[in-house]
């Protein structure tokens, strides 16, 4: 048997992991009739059929299936050490966009941006605000930030913090006149100040306690679609905000905000990054990946 090259089980991999031979022409930058031809002489070679192919889908053979398991890990390692063999971090040059929210970005900035300018500084970082759940690929970004649990599941994700909680908060003055709810069932005898998501809908407070976990559609005359607006208000007295932690810890520290219902708000997932698995990784992108995984987020 001919031994196949490396561009030819590359474009393999590839078109086996998209499942499609247009998703995998685009991200290998080359013609579909092009990748077509590389696959046929690639089954030639090893006297086999690879793939089956219809004009709507692309699947594994028996074969097909032995080869992409065994093959992936070697491209893998292979990858990783010809990036880390050949590339001098000082001379990098691209740029990775990021698409998160507020607080994710203004995490990413303090926690990990000045070690990865330090080390890369030819690398640029296009870091987008959004407040949405967006599809980063169809929105030309190379990567996200999001809670655990709003990752997509077809998704890479790499823990980005520690786990984080959401809490509910209220100024002293506020709970002067308003005695600190016991269980989250008291809020509805408060005033809320209700969060609006970017679909429009008003969010339900959700909490937990000992496994009895509760959602509550509080009232409020007041809502917001920003957690540091949120927590403004709940510091003027205008009622009880329920925010991630980081964005009341100042407020929390210098006593103007207090913490209610705090046994029923547990640690959630915390921030992850997060990217397409099956897309060929960047030389930018791999760098940050690299710069994440050093840090301990315990």
């Amino acid at each position: 048997m001919k031994q196949p090259s490396l561009d030819e089980l590359t474009a393999f991999r590839e078109i086996a992991q998209q499942r499609s031979f247009r998703k995998a022409a685009d991200q290998l930058g080359v013609s579909r009739s092009a990748l077509s031809h590389v696959m046929k002489g690639l089954e030639d070679k090893m006297g086999v059929q690879l793939l089956r192919r219809t004009t709507r889908s692309v699947s594994l053979t028996e074969a097909g299936d032995r080869l992409l398991s065994g093959l992936s890990p070697l491209l893998g390692g292979l990858e990783q050490l010809l990036f880390d063999v050949g590339h001098d971090q000082q001379h990098l040059f691209g740029e990775v966009r990021i698409n998160g929210s507020e607080a994710a970005i203004a995490y990413l900035l303090d926690k990990v941006v000045p070690t990865f300018k330090q080390r890369y500084p030819g690398i640029g970082l296009d870091l987008v605000c959004n407040g949405q759940l967006i599809d980063i690929v169809a929105q030309q970004f190379d990567a996200g930030i999001r809670l655990g649990e709003a990752v997509p599941k077809d998704m890479v994700a790499l823990p980005l913090g520690p786990k984080w909680r959401f809490i509910a908060v209220a100024s002293a003055q506020y709970l002067a006149s308003h005695p600190a709810p016991v269980v989250p069932e008291d809020l509805h005898h408060h005033h809320c100040i209700r969060q609006r998501l970017p679909s429009g809908k008003r969010y339900h407070w959700e909490f937990a306690k000992n496994g009895q976990a509760v959602a509550v559609d509080v009232p409020g005359q007041l809502s917001l679609d920003n957690n540091t607006l949120m927590v403004k208000a709940a510091a003027q007295g205008l009622g009880i905000a329920y925010v991630p932690e980081g964005y009341a810890h100042a407020l929390l520290a210098r006593g103007q905000l207090q913490m209610v219902l705090d046994d029923w708000c547990p640690l959630e997932s915390g921030l992850y990054l997060y990217f397409p698995r099956y897309r060929h990784m960047a030389p930018g992108l791999r760098a940050l990946v690299d710069v994440v995984k050093e840090r301990d987020w315990q």
